[in-house]
């Protein structure tokens, strides 16, 4: 079963005879279910972020939030209003509809994976693993221990600002040795997609509050269709700055701020495209020693590679990593604290061998110290408008079921130092502060729980999700309206949802398409 909605969202800013700026707003939209035909829709309004007047829709009368909007209830009842939005709803917004979700079919059942990262508050805290950016919405995520799934936690599918969808899961490890956590891995499966997306749990990929990250991916493969044999790009904080791939043979800034690498170096981009051909060359030899040594046929193989540093502004304390995969398996990776490698399986071991005979440990050190560190630094001096912007979050209300605590979700935040808790009647409750993560496209995201299951449905509105953003004077107060409240219990795991955004000044389709599929940074060793 699929059920589409078209959200039509308008807001109407005044400043009125007080020389206040107020602002009305009025949500009215359907929901199609395709299997059976059902239109359902919905109209609200409200004034300064508060109900005026909303339209029930099994009753199919208009119910008054407010006193003084009693006068507009009992004359839109009159002039039968409730019968001409019920007409609008189930024809036009359905026809609508009905025409965006066959122009966009394909948009609709596109297939985007996503972004795994692992999460940990502090040394003590539960490590959270987050898949975020995937598309559609029929997904799971799940812990898994020697390739054994756990049932203690299940991830639960949450919307994303742009359309695509995130999901978390939660593991506690603090019983169990550091070295025994390479068993326990993060599994993805995406409903049309034949492989699961396998992440397995390293401890010096955990991200915790380093403020400053430089991530670089090589991916070299054979036989992938649609896709260049060797890609390379360049991630800070999350966003994308630097891309060089087989087909353009290019290095190129992603980031208009990132041209101002010339002022200092003229030649930058060509120097770095050169560095690039060379690169794909030794990334494309490495591939096929790794299909040889493991005694691969040839056919569809992909080499990965990722390299990066973190670079905490306060203390100035820089850390690196660099890791191999070939075929979604680990090969051979850097310990950081031992400056030794890795070997994950018996045919790395000869690698490991050579590299620690020639000192490559030492010489990835200092690379990452240093070149990739002096790189970080200089992409947050050139990207500070970009880095130091803020941006406001779009704010759900979502609930599994009428019996399960509500979720307070803010989504597409920037930057992370951001607060995001629970009130009542204006002041905070100290039961959940949400914890911050990482979105696919570098912005954040956090979510916070109440249960108000004991606590009668027409007492909710004195309950308000706060967000506080750091820079930001004002708070961002969204009072808890249950008509608002997003359930899964009105679709089935593998219903589509679509949202659309309607205004005065027309139709905006925003499509977020990016399959990020494997990352690294600079660093040409030969196996």
């Amino acid at each position: 079963m699929k059920v589409c909605t078209v959200v039509v969202l308008m807001g109407i800013f005044m400043n009125g005879a007080t020389a206040r700026l107020h602002m009305n707003q009025v949500m009215t939209g359907c929901e199609w279910d395709d299997e059976t035909d059902e239109i359902r829709g919905f109209y609200q309004m409200a004034f300064d972020a508060e109900d005026f007047l909303w339209f029930d829709w099994d009753t199919l009368t208009f119910v008054a939030a407010k006193s003084q909007a009693f006068a507009v209830k009992l004359q839109w009842q009159r002039r039968g209003i409730p019968v001409y939005v019920k007409n609008e709803v189930t024809h036009l917004c359905a026809d609508y509809l009905k025409k965006f979700v066959r122009f966009g079919e394909k948009a609709v059942k596109r297939k985007e994976l996503p972004l795994v990262w692992f999460l940990q508050k502090s040394s003590s805290s539960p490590v959270t693993c987050l898949a975020t950016g995937f598309y559609p919405d029929r997904a799971m995520l799940f812990w898994a221990k020697d390739g054994e799934e756990l049932e203690e936690d299940v991830g639960e599918i949450l919307p994303n600002h742009d359309g695509t969808f995130q999901s978390s899961v939660s593991l506690d490890l603090s019983s169990f040795p550091t070295e025994d956590w390479g068993r326990y891995s993060c599994v993805f499966q995406l409903s049309g997609v034949k492989d699961d997306l396998i992440t397995k749990l390293d401890p010096g990929l955990i991200r915790s509050n380093v403020i400053h990250t430089l991530m670089g991916f090589f991916t070299s493969s054979t036989q992938v269709p649609n896709f260049p044999e060797f890609v390379f790009v360049e991630v800070v904080n999350g966003l994308t700055v630097y891309h060089y791939d087989s087909k353009t043979r290019r290095a190129e800034p992603k980031q208009e701020w990132m041209n101002r690498l010339t002022e200092e170096d003229p030649e930058y981009w060509e120097k770095n495209t050169q560095d690039d051909i060379g690169e794909e060359q030794v990334n494309k030899g490495n591939t096929e020693i790794v299909r040889l040594r493991l005694n691969k046929t040839e056919g569809l193989h992909i080499w990965q590679a990722m390299a990066g540093c973190e670079w905490d502004d306060e203390t100035d304390e820089i850390r690196g990593y660099n890791q191999y995969a070939f075929d979604g398996e680990d090969f051979i990776s850097l310990d950081w604290a031992t400056q030794t490698w890795v070997a994950a399986k018996s045919e790395a071991f000869v690698t490991k061998l050579r590299w620690e005979k020639s000192g490559e440990a030492a010489r990835a050190k200092h690379e990452l110290i240093h070149r990739c560190g002096e790189n970080l630094k200089k992409y947050v001096r050139l990207g500070e408008k970009t880095l130091k912007r803020k941006e406001l979050p779009l704010v759900w209300f979502l609930q599994k079921s009428s019996s399960s605590p509500v979720t307070c979700l803010a989504t597409g935040f920037y930057p992370d130092r951001a607060m995001l808790f629970w009130a009542k009647d204006g002041e905070e409750l100290l039961e959940d502060v949400g914890e911050i993560l990482p979105n696919h496209d570098g912005t954040f995201q956090s979510s916070v729980s109440l249960d108000l299951s004991s606590v009668p449905t027409e007492d909710w509105g004195r309950y308000s999700c706060v967000f506080q953003l750091s820079g930001v004077k004002d708070d961002l107060i969204t009072k808890l309206d249950p008509g608002l409240i997003r359930s899964n219990e009105k679709k089935l795991n593998s219903s589509i949802i679509i949202v659309a955004v309607l205004s005065a000044l027309g139709l905006v389709v925003a499509a977020a398409v990016g399959i990020v599929l494997y990352r690294r940074f600079h660093n040409n060793n030969v196996l």
